[in-house]
């Protein structure tokens, strides 16, 4: 296998972290868009394991983000135009890796809010990808991102985009955790692995409060979100945790994969765990949802005949 670290510029001078693990023989490629509050090399132990199975891995830093963000940005996109930077972005990384390893299928998989970032690639650079992969997502709740958007404009008037909330943070995050009282930690929602959380924990690079900024970014990249401006030709497949918040316990998922469908997109499958958390690669079940992904990337459906396939 080759561990390749590069830099890619971009045209308002910013240079993007791409991550490359490439094996001897690569028949697809898979680009990962990780979550807000954390990054990239995060995804280096299914990175490696995958490339046992000829399949090439390509991630990358998205702005604000990972070890070579500096300390004054980190939590922060852009002063303007934010989202779309981040999503551009992207699609440089997509470009780059159809120039390192041409005639390969690309699946991409987006984490959380790399699976929105994701949704909004879909939508703007249509069918440039094979297939794509949600993990941990969730609908769109246009009335809830309303509130939220408004009240974050009121806060950023008074302390600026670049500074953070206490509040914003416990009315995201910190609600998250909420339905895993007793607590034993303030990121218990990411996964039932107490090492898993504790390493999280225990990363400058990962739980770090977000711009304001950043979530204004955020939230109205989320408002333009529309399904029926997706390619209907393009694979769409949702994993998720039964037991994650972000997802609605499940129940923001099912609603998902109803838009989807009335969409008319093209929605392959979608597979909840049962009492898995927010980071589904990090769990207990850890080795099924590595399955999955590499199942899907290889053969465009899941490891075995889940429940929820269509």
């Amino acid at each position: 296998m080759q561990y390749l670290e590069e830099f890619l510029s971009t045209p308002d001078g910013h240079d993007i972290p791409i991550r490359l693990w490439r094996p001897r023989s690569t028949r697809h490629i898979l680009i990962i868009a990780h979550g807000m509050a954390e990054y990239c090399e995060r995804y280096a132990p299914l990175a490696e394991w995958l490339t046992e199975s000829d399949i090439a891995v390509i991630a990358l830093n998205h702005r604000g983000h990972g070890m070579d963000c500096d300390d004054a940005k980190l939590g922060y996109f852009a002063d303007h135009r934010g989202w779309t930077r981040v999503v551009d972005d992207l699609h440089q990384a997509v470009c780059f890796a159809k120039a390192q390893i041409p005639d390969c299928p690309i699946t991409l998989l987006g984490h959380s809010m790399g699976s929105f970032i994701g949704q909004s690639y879909l939508q703007a650079y249509g069918d440039s990808v094979s297939q794509v992969i949600f993990s941990a997502s969730n609908r769109v709740d246009r009335p809830k991102l309303l509130i939220s958007q408004a009240l974050i404009a009121v806060i950023a008037a008074l302390k600026g985009r670049r500074a953070t909330s206490g509040l914003v943070d416990f009315l995201s995050f910190g609600q998250f955790n909420r339905p895993f009282r007793p607590n034993r930690t303030a990121s218990d929602w990411l996964s039932r692995d107490a090492e898993q959380v504790d390493a999280y924990i225990d990363d400058p690079y990962c739980g770090f409060s977000c711009s304001l900024g950043l979530w204004q970014d955020f939230i109205g990249g989320m408002l333009t979100l529309q399904p029926a401006g997706w390619p209907s030709t393009v694979p769409i497949h949702l994993l998720s945790g039964g037991a994650d918040p972000v997802g609605e316990f499940g129940r923001g998922i099912e609603r998902f994969a109803g838009q989807l469908r009335r969409a008319e997109r093209r929605l392959v499958s979608y597979k909840l765990y049962p009492e898995a958390r927010h980071e589904i690669i990090n769990e207990t079940n850890a080795d099924e949802v590595w399955e999955d992904i590499r199942a899907l990337v290889l053969h465009g459906r899941l490891s075995d005949a889940p429940e929820h396939s269509n």
